[in-house]
C-alpha cells in the first residue's frame, strides 16, 4: 500500500480499464457508497453506418474518487474495473476539492457534456454520412436556411455538380484517409435530393 499522507477523505485518481471507467464508477458508488466523479463527454462520429453518437470519458482511463484510502483502499482495488492508485513513486498526490468542484460546475448534472459538431462555413471540405453519395467528399458552396439543408458541389462521374442535402448528413473532413472521390471548385448542375 502506497504511502498515505492522511487518513481524512480526499480526491485521488485511480487507473480504470480504458471504456470500463464508467462501470467502475458504478460500483464503487454503489457498493461502497464512496463519492466518485467520472466526466464523460457525447460527440458525433462519422461511421461506416453514417454518422453516430458516442460517450466517452473525458478522462479516457482514469476516474477520481474521494474516500479514506486508510479504509477503503483494497476495496476500491477489487472492484472491477479498477487498476490502480496514481501514484509518484510512493507519494499519493490529493487532487485539489477545488480542481473537482470547477470541472463540476462546467458539466450539466449528470457529469455529461455533449460536444456540439463544429459550424461548418462556406468552401468547408465535408464528407456525405448518408445516402447515395454517403463517404464522398464535397465542399459546402452555401447554406438553404429554411430547410436546414447545404449546398455542396462534388464530382460525379466526371461531372461538377451542385447538390442540396440535409445539413445533418455531412460532416467536416477528417484525417481518417485519402479522399475516396475528387471534388472540383465550380457548379455546372444542380440536383437536389
Amino acid at each position: 500500500m502506497p504511502e498515505l499522507i492522511s487518513s481524512d477523505p480526499a480526491w485521488y485518481c485511480f487507473q480504470a480499464l480504458t471504456k470500463k471507467e464508467h462501470i467502475a464508477a458504478s460500483l464503487i458508488r454503489t457498493r461502497l457508497n464512496i463519492e466518485v466523479f467520472c466526466p464523460r463527454i457525447t460527440y458525433q462520429k462519422r461511421t461506416r453506418r453514417g454518422k453516430v453518437w458516442f460517450t466517452d470519458p473525458l478522462f479516457p482511463g482514469y476516474l477520481f474518487i474521494k474516500t479514506d484510502l486508510s479504509g477503503y483502499y483494497r476495496q476500491i482495488l477489487a472492484t472491477n474495473g479498477i487498476k490502480f492508485l496514481v501514484t509518484y513513486g510512493t507519494r499519493v498526490p490529493v487532487i485539489p476539492e477545488e480542481f473537482i468542484t470547477e470541472l463540476r460546475s462546467r458539466l450539466p448534472e449528470n457529469d455529461s457534456r455533449e460536444i456540439p459538431e463544429p459550424e461548418i462555413q462556406d468552401g468547408a471540405d465535408v464528407v456525405l454520412a448518408e445516402g447515395p453519395f454517403a463517404h464522398w467528399n464535397a465542399i459546402v458552396r452555401g447554406r438553404v436556411n429554411a430547410r436546414n439543408r447545404v449546398k455542396l458541389l462534388l464530382d460525379f462521374l466526371g461531372r461538377q455538380l451542385e447538390v442540396e442535402v440535409p445539413a445533418s448528413s455531412i460532416m467536416l473532413q477528417s484525417d481518417e484517409g485519402p479522399p475516396r472521390h475528387k471534388v472540383w471548385e465550380d457548379s455546372t448542375d444542380v440536383i437536389s435530393r
